[in-house]
């Protein structure tokens, strides 16, 4: 009984499904390996419709891959040992669905999203599509995993990458995706990848600002002014604080993460200590529901903003916002001076301008 179990136990991950009308059809199974797609095995399907693969070990780190027949393909994520099913109809790559885990449920939603917007504009217009491009820039944002935002930069419809780097809106996105994997995914070997590719389409379009070691430190554009209103309705331009003389540590959040309490009572910290100083909080916070935004909100003692849906993404691209909670500090001539990627170091930072 002990290796009846040790041999059914499952070791790796597995991608199966069925497909209509593809009895006896051989279904490629494909890699992604930063910019090159690879065979990893041939699929055949079975008189019933279905096929099944299983790696022989867990994934070592998220990944996406494809399933191809006939040059359309199905995209979908895996990792550890994660089972991931695909239900496609005779209309591959067009009429499916992916189940078993939330990340494959969101990268079948990136792609019918990706496909409602051609139907609309045309694959040719969907590089420059700007309502497109605002709600993958929140899908980016929203994305705890990073793997979605790592999808989508490396997209292609039509045989065209769906973000133009030598554009500054598109490069901005895909610098703050690469911010993300070094500040959560070090190790991950697409991180060396993405920082690469950032950094080379950045030196085209700015040799100065490329020589920075780092992947994203400021806006390139200095600081941009946020006008927003507060849970009472009361206007706030981040302009207009800037303006005053005192340092400003603007935070970009959302009080429904789980390390947004946290966050909070270092920033309840912070303030406490320097506002006396001139030290002011503007905080702008991206949560779903205003309801909940305003009960948690009227209880801080900052400046507390709300983002809302209508808002769009924009201020999160002008600040290459990768990732909530982000930190900046502005300085007493109004003017961006660092950005603070590890919260415990904020009132370093603020000392450091005070």
């Amino acid at each position: 009984m002990i290796l009846l179990f040790a041999c059914n136990k499952q070791q790796g991950w597995i991608i199966d499904g069925t497909i209509a009308d593809g009895a006896g059809r051989k279904v490629a199974l494909e890699g992604f390996n930063n910019g090159y797609w690879y065979v990893i095995d041939s699929l055949t399907v079975g008189d019933d419709g279905a096929f099944a693969y299983k790696a022989s070990a867990p994934a070592p780190y998220p990944d996406i891959m494809r399933l191809t027949l006939d040059g359309a393909s199905i995209y979908f994520p895996i990792d550890s040992i994660d089972h991931v099913s695909v239900t496609a109809t005779a209309d591959f790559g067009s009429d499916y669905t992916l189940s078993g885990t939330p990340l494959a449920e969101s990268i079948h939603a990136i792609d019918a999203l990706i496909a409602e917007r051609a139907a609309a504009v045309g694959e040719a217009a969907l590089p420059a599509d700007s309502v497109l491009k605002t709600s993958l820039a929140n899908i980016i944002v929203a994305d705890t995993t990073a793997i979605a935002g790592y999808y989508i930069v490396n997209k292609s419809v039509g045989g065209r990458p769906l973000y133009d780097l030598t554009t500054r809106r598109d490069l901005r996105v895909f610098g703050a995706v690469a911010q993300r994997f070094t500040m959560s995914r070090p190790d991950d070997p697409r991180t060396a990848y993405l920082s690469k590719v950032y950094l080379t389409a950045r030196a085209k379009t700015s040799p100065a600002a490329a020589q920075q070691e780092t992947v994203v430190e400021v806006p390139q554009a200095g600081l941009i002014d946020i006008v927003r209103y507060d849970s009472r309705g009361a206007r706030h331009s981040l302009a207009e604080e800037a303006a005053k003389g005192g340092v400003v540590i603007l935070s970009f959040t959302d009080y429904g993460l789980d390390r947004s309490p946290a966050y909070n009572v270092i920033l309840n910290t912070v303030y406490e200590k320097y506002r006396a100083q001139g030290l002011q909080i503007y905080q702008l916070a991206f949560d779903q529901d205003e309801v909940s935004w305003k009960q948690t909100a009227r209880n801080l003692p900052w400046i507390t903003v709300w983002n809302a849906t209508t808002d769009g993404a924009q201020v999160l691209l002008d600040y290459n916002i990768g990732d909530l909670p982000t930190t900046y500090i502005i300085d007493r001539t109004g003017s961006i001076a660092e950005r603070v990627n590890d919260p415990t170091q904020i009132a370093a930072a603020v000392a450091r301008h005070i």
